[in-house]
């Protein structure tokens, strides 16, 4: 009776630990992505991405795969602020994922260093096993009003 009872239980919890495996597998997806877009490696953004993928800038553009592996040429590198990677919101719906992050970090401005933070929400989907990334779309958010 106990081998059934915990054969049930193996059973019954195989699908959490299945869900918090994606969880994670799409949570260091988006790592990745950031961390790519930072250091400005395109090739790693490729094999990150979808074919169809597209970004929406905090400005409002939309920008097609071809678009942001531009921008992020080694050519046009830049100095890049660390990005914080917080606050997750995953969710999975067969081979379609959502995650919600905050990303926040620091750039120097000339002498004066300013913070700064955004929502990003990124879909992705499962393509043969691997999770690649969709789309990304990112909302600033606005620095609390000084008192």
């Amino acid at each position: 009776m106990k081998s059934i009872l915990f054969a049930a239980i193996a059973i019954a919890s195989f699908p959490l630990h299945a869900e918090e495996t994606a969880q994670q597998q799409l949570l260091k997806l988006v790592q990745a992505y950031t961390e790519a877009q930072r250091d400005f490696e395109p090739s790693k953004i490729d094999a990150i991405v979808t074919r169809d993928f597209y970004e929406i800038s905090p400005v409002g553009e939309v920008d097609p795969r071809e678009k942001v592996l531009g921008f992020y040429l080694p050519a046009n590198k830049r100095e890049a602020p660390t990005m914080e990677v917080s606050e997750p919101a995953i969710r999975t719906y067969g081979g379609t994922g959502t995650i919600l992050v905050k990303l926040s970090g620091t750039m120097t401005m000339g002498a004066e260093k300013r913070s700064f933070a955004f929502r990003a929400g990124y879909v992705a989907v499962n393509e043969g096993g691997k999770w690649k990334l969709a789309s990304a779309q990112y909302t600033g958010i606005r620095p609390p009003k000084p008192q």
